[in-house]
């Protein structure tokens, strides 16, 4: 066959011959435009910032910053990119390029409008799949003509935000659209994203884009100039020789975050508070500041990306997005999928019930799934699903499915191992906001069952044949009451609480629970820090000495002290120091009302201290003495001898490194006792700590007081299990890997 005649058929490129950096830079996209839609998904695209909570005000001030309006614009740049490389590609195998590429918008297009009606309005694929279209009309253009048309489209929003004439095109924008907004806000207004069934939803879902497309001029000239400059880089292949192109890719970063920095913060400033900016430049401060300064900072991220992913521990770290850069189209249906199901009304219904500080969390657990996911399917597969139904109906015949030849698994094997490879850095940050993340789900449940408790207990003591009641009827005003909770928390504000509960006037239930939380933290602090100081002391001179006849007596000890209960402890000490105070006319400690005020032998927290302090002390003495005394029976302890190694520098280096795990996880579950403890301790020696406050509060009914306490008690625990994980993980590196427990 003549080498110039066409091939017998057109096929989609292979994984060998995709860049693997702009793989990563698309996974990174994946990531952001989910970070922006979920405030869509849950309800707060458009909530003013002004009516938020403090912490939810934070997080959706950080999403403008550096998500909005940045990750759309990247995907249009990488559309653009891709119809370079298809047009490159059709060139040099002679292959025809127009039919197949109308072809795939068609397809792109049946998906999107698919996507748009059924699943979510917030589509963007319907309008890449039109834009596409006169994309075409620069196939044969000059790079400078691509270059100029883009820089004009991607200035023609700002220009339409300016005051004067646009001003007035604006003005009959909006009245001519008017009709179509009130039909798209009557869904709103009826909250049928909460509570519609799904055929109200698809109603409302046309009505939606019928209101988004009126409002085409805005933004479709922003994608089709990101679009030309896509195609303007795909066809210099700067990406394809990145090296030679790196002056060009480091020039482009810093001058866009010098340009793209301060319009973003102008943007997101004026979105904040509109009154800062007079009322004839409010639309260029928001939606001109919006589009530039997004395009600038659009180009900082994937020149950054692509630069650091040329350095060896940075590709590590940013490999496993390559995984969901491979199957973007798919992640983001599911995406949609996952969201809607759980927001909308025939769904969880949880629209406008979760801010942006809850929803954060949440995207970060469907996207690490997701990567999960992408890496399990494509190890076996040799598109995602999605993207393998658009080649197959693109190329009119069904594509490859499994990864079959040797190429591919090769392939699909090294990029494996790269993935498995990922710095101890990366799967340290994975491993903290995984536990993060279940920090809050835990917190949401202490503060629900802790209402709902109150709500039962309330309910209790009206007799059946009066008031009859069912568990259900208390659960979902248990909800509503947990979800007031957190916004009142968010902003620092939880009511009043009753003199019966603090013992003072009425008082802001935030700073009794702020107040009572730092009593409680010095007495837990004291008591585990002189547990765990005098039991590992205790148990390494134990150890050590562990063919002597002191070792009986201790673990005797130890067993008496992880026995006694602690109200019959505290009670002891009560009647001791009274007695002692009888014979001697010596306070042991003074109970007035200042809690280091008065004369006496200790300080007003020896006693609940001691209390605390108990079983503790016998636990970790136990547990370091047995650990210790298995480590120092290794060969490698007796090794370490032989070559002469100190005494004290083979137990700091070797022994205790060792058995470090263990003698952490006892303090951990000597924190657990001690938290136990508390409230006994304190009420028996009249501590104004969380334990006093939460049994005041639950006497009283006071939800807030309650919920809060118990809050501070369970997240404090949380935390610190966190924290000796962490440290499990720097004391032995086998923690790290998936396979130990650590993140990966």
């Amino acid at each position: 066959m003549n080498a110039t005649q066409p091939s017998s058929a057109p096929t989609p490129i292979g994984p060998k011959r995709r860049v693997e950096a702009i793989d990563i830079v698309r996974g990174f996209a994946v990531l952001g435009m989910f970070t922006v839609n979920m405030l869509r998904f849950s309800g707060y695209a458009h909530v003013p910032l002004q009516e938020l909570g403090s912490v939810n005000r934070l997080v959706a001030l950080f999403i403008k910053l550096i998500a909005e309006a940045k990750f759309y614009p990247l995907f249009s740049f990488l559309f653009g990119w891709g119809a370079a490389i298809q047009m490159r590609r059709a060139a040099e195998r002679d292959e025809p390029f127009l039919r197949l590429y109308v072809r795939r918008l068609a397809v792109l297009l049946l998906i999107g409008l698919l996507h748009a009606v059924l699943i979510w309005e917030g589509d963007i694929l319907v309008t890449y799949a039109l834009l596409g279209l006169p994309l075409l009309l620069f196939r044969r253009r000059s790079d400078r003509t691509v270059l100029l048309v883009a820089i004009v489209c991607i200035l023609i929003p700002a220009l339409l935000s300016t005051p004067g004439p646009a001003a007035s095109i604006r003005d009959w924008h909006t009245r001519a659209v008017a009709p179509l907004r009130q039909g798209m806000m009557e869904g709103h207004h009826r909250n049928l994203y909460g509570d519609g069934s799904y055929p109200a939803m698809v109603v409302q879902r046309l009505k939606a884009l019928s209101f988004s497309y009126s409002n085409v001029v805005y933004w479709a000239f922003h994608i089709f100039g990101m679009f030309l400059l896509g195609l303007y880089v795909g066809r210099r292949r700067i990406f394809h020789n990145i090296d030679a192109h790196r002056p060009l890719l480091q020039r482009t970063m810093w001058v866009g975050l010098g340009v793209g920095l301060p319009l973003t913060f102008i943007f997101a400033t004026s979105s904040g508070s509109p009154s800062l900016v007079p009322v004839a430049y409010r639309e260029l401060a928001v939606r001109g500041a919006r589009t530039i300064g997004g395009s600038a900072l659009c180009l900082v991220y994937i020149s950054g990306i692509i630069l650091l992913a040329r350095k060896g521990q940075w590709k590590q770290r940013l490999s496993p997005l390559v995984f969901v850069g491979r199957a973007a189209l798919s992640n983001y249906l599911l995406q949609s999928v996952i969201c809607t199901l759980v927001f909308y009304g025939y769904g969880l219904g949880l629209y406008g019930e979760l801010g942006p500080a809850a929803t954060i969390f949440l995207t970060v657990l469907i996207f690490r799934a997701q990567v999960g996911l992408s890496r399990w399917w494509l190890r076996r597969h040799r598109f995602g699903p999605a993207e393998w139904l658009w080649r197959s109906l693109a190329y009119g015949k069904p594509q490859p499915w499994k990864v079959s030849s040797e190429t591919d698994v090769d392939l699909a094997r090294s990029s494996a191992e790269v993935a498995e490879k990922e710095s101890a850095l990366f799967s340290g940050v994975v491993f903290l906001v995984q536990r993060l993340a279940f920090i809050a789900v835990i917190a949401f449940a202490i503060v629900y069952f802790c209402a709902l408790g109150l709500r039962l207990s309330a309910n209790s003591r009206l007799r059946v044949d009066q008031q009859p009641y069912r568990v259900r009827d208390v659960a979902q005003p248990a909800f509503e009451e947990t979800i007031d909770f957190f916004e009142g928390l968010s902003r620092g504000e939880l009511g009043l609480v009753a003199p019966g509960v603090s013992g003072r006037d009425w008082e802001s239930a935030t700073n009794l629970l702020a107040d009572s939380y730092v009593h409680s933290a010095r007495l837990l602090i004291v008591a585990v820090g002189a547990a765990a100081i005098i039991g590992i002391t205790a148990g390494a001179f134990a150890a050590a000495r562990r063919h002597s006849g002191m070792v009986l007596p201790m673990l005797t000890a130890t067993v008496v002290g992880v026995s006694i209960p602690s109200f019959f402890l505290a009670l002891l000490i009560q009647i001791g120091s009274i007695e002692f105070y009888q014979y001697t006319g010596i306070r042991v400690v003074f109970f007035g009302p200042n809690p280091g005020g008065g004369n006496s032998l200790l300080p007003r927290i020896a006693l609940p201290a001691l209390v605390l302090v108990a079983r503790p002390l016998a636990h970790i003495s136990r547990v370091t003495f047995v650990s210790l005394s298995e480590v120092l029976e290794r060969d490698f302890v007796r090794t370490a001898r032989a070559k002469g190694v100190r005494e004290l520098l083979v137990f700091w280096r070797h022994v205790l490194r060792n058995a470090g795990v263990s003698i952490l996880t006892a303090i951990g579950v000597s924190l657990r006792f001690a938290l136990g403890s508390l409230p006994v301790a304190e009420v028996f020696f009249d501590w104004p700590g969380l334990g006093v406050t939460l049994l005041n509060g639950i006497f009283q009914k006071e939800t807030n007081v309650v919920a809060g306490a118990a809050l501070g008690l369970g997240v404090t625990f949380l935390l610190i299990n966190m924290g000796l994980d962490l440290i499990y993980r720097m004391i032995d590196p086998r923690l790290r890997g998936q396979s130990n427990g650590g993140a990966s």
